[in-house]
């Protein structure tokens, strides 16, 4: 094997080959002169045939400069540590926290007492709820213990020292992370969106969602907005265990991770929850019941947004009888999961789904209503047409097609940033749709996305990629072209003929010497050789 250090540019600065001897150090020691930010960043590698299988990022933070730490919400014990060489005189601690930027608060004053450190605790230390009750000075030390920090302690602690001169000694940035889920215990079959949030995100930090089940089914939409990723999760309990993790990567390599695990509610019995589709081909629903019953019909029915006083049979079963799809209404979009209905599942898919299909379905044993699902739909329009020319102003439409509660439509760029917004209360009256009007369609703005949001959570995702075709360029005038091709030739042929002209006449004196030589004849010669030009040159149009 061989043990490698590599720095920040890349390049190896020390290795050593390992061949398992009994007496052999299996380790390799780096000594590092002069330690500053710029080439604070080192690997070590372990490799294998020349092929690395390990690789363990460090970064090395100098005396005195600012350290960063990452800790989720209310979980965890951490000590700041206090600066190494604070000297004698008084040190204030400030604390400026990530949720106001420029509000910096004096929390307390570090001053000697003998042999060790007392702090005298200032007024915003008692008041700023929170502060008090986590944070706490390690006895007679520069150090401060944090216990359980809450999202909202993030920010920069500061040791300066005032005396002589004002100078920082130490500084942390802590990061907070809080994951949330718009629903504690969701319905099988429903959505759910989880997020994650960072308390400042910084260029060299990014935060991800993953599925931790190699198995699981395909079946989030992830968006990064502001300091948050929201994951949407379609259909949990559904075919998938519902386990995912979240990281905090910094310069690609992981500060922070954790495991969350969505606790789905199996019972349906009278479980009434809505969905968000977009109308695309790309999109699916999955209409979910199952239950035990001794009742011999079942069936699922579908009342239409647009004609809500009618509702109508799409789908139905006699026990282990295959079931019957009505398709009037989707056509072979309508789809049983199973072929026969097993005493517990009655499970149907639409696919795709259609800004049309938006409605309540519901599913009933007997004459029993079980399950009852709302489906929203959405659906993006592009004016004048969804290819458009470099240079052309283009309209784009998102509708969403029934409003009950608050709910906000909006346009993100390619950016991550809203671009228009709208909110929609439900008013009969009300246009349930928002435009975006892009001036200049070009290749590098083509990417965006409408998202529909209830309660501040995104609920539907539609990705719409603008298809530009760049202009044509005009050609030059053929006849242009033409005449100013044949002003070239005429003008190189009389500059040849003078030349040649002037070669005779020289030769001509050179033979004869009484033959007159002077300009006169040079411009005799040159008048003859302009004259034939403008004759050949004398064009009509």
């Amino acid at each position: 094997m061989r043990l490698v250090w590599i720095n920040s540019d890349g390049k190896s600065v020390a290795e050593k080959i390992l061949n398992g001897r009994n007496g052999e150090e299996k380790s390799l020691r780096l000594i590092i002169q002069k330690a500053d930010r710029d080439r604070g960043n080192w690997i070590c590698a372990l490799f294998y045939q020349n092929r690395p299988q390990v690789l363990v990022p460090y970064y090395l933070e100098p005396s005195g400069s600012r350290n960063y730490i990452y800790f989720f919400h209310q979980k965890g014990n951490f000590v700041l540590k206090g600066p190494d060489n604070p000297g004698n005189g008084s040190i204030v601690w400030e604390w400026r926290p990530h949720s106001g930027q420029q509000t910096t608060n004096k929390l307390g004053t570090f001053h000697r007492e003998g042999q060790r450190w007392a702090v005298q605790w200032s007024a915003e230390y008692n008041n700023i709820p929170g502060i008090s009750q986590r944070i706490r000075e390690d006895w007679g030390t520069l150090n401060l213990r944090i216990r359980n920090p809450t999202f909202e302690l993030a920010g920069l602690f500061t040791w300066t020292q005032t005396q002589p001169s004002k100078q920082i000694l130490k500084q942390y940035e802590v990061f907070g992370i809080k994951v949330e889920t718009d629903s504690q215990r969701p319905v099988m079959g429903s959505d759910v969106t989880l997020s994650c949030t960072i308390s400042r995100l910084s260029d060299t930090v990014s935060l991800h969602w993953k599925s931790r089940d190699s198995s699981q089914q395909d079946n989030t939409d992830e968006i990064h907005l502001n300091n948050t990723v929201y994951l949407i999760a379609r259909h949990v309990g559904a075919e998938n265990q519902n386990l995912y993790t979240w990281e905090v990567q910094e310069n690609d390599s992981i500060v922070l991770t954790g495991n969350t695990n969505v606790d789905v509610d199996q019972n349906l019995l009278n479980k009434i929850y809505t969905l968000y589709r977009p109308g695309t081909n790309h999109s699916e629903l999955d209409l979910i019941c199952e239950a035990l019953s001794e009742l011999n019909e079942t069936k699922w029915t579908w009342r239409s947004s647009q004609f809500q006083n009618q509702e109508k049979e799409i789908a139905s079963t006699i026990r282990s009888q295959p079931i019957d799809v009505n398709r009037t209404y989707f056509e072979n979009r309508l789809v049983p999961t199973l072929g026969n209905f097993n005493d517990r599942s009655f499970s149907v898919r639409i696919v795709p789904v259609l800004f049309d299909d938006a409605g309540v379905y519901t599913c009933s044993l007997g004459s029993y209503k079980f399950v009852t699902i709302k489906l929203t739909t959405v659906k993006v329009t592009a004016e004048p047409s969804d290819t458009v020319t470099e240079g052309d102003t283009i309209t784009l439409t998102c509708s969403v097609s029934d409003v009950t509660e608050s709910m906000r439509l909006a346009w993100i760029n390619s950016d991550g940033k809203t671009v228009g917004e709208k909110i929609l209360n439900g008013g009969n009256r009300e246009e349930k749709s928002l435009r975006l009007i892009v001036q200049k369609a070009d290749r590098g703005r083509g990417n965006w996305i409408c998202a529909l949001f209830y309660q501040n959570t995104p609920k539907v995702l539609i990705p719409y990629y603008l298809k530009v075709n760049m202009r044509a360029r005009p050609l030059p005038d053929i006849w242009i072209v033409t005449v100013l091709g044949y002003l070239l030739v005429k003008l190189v042929v009389a500059v040849g003929l003078i030349c040649c002209l002037k070669r005779m006449n020289r030769k001509s004196n050179s033979g004869n010497p009484h033959k007159a030589t002077g300009n006169e004849t040079d411009d005799a010669q040159d008048a003859v050789a302009l004259q034939t030009l403008n004759s050949d040159t004398d064009l009509r149009p």
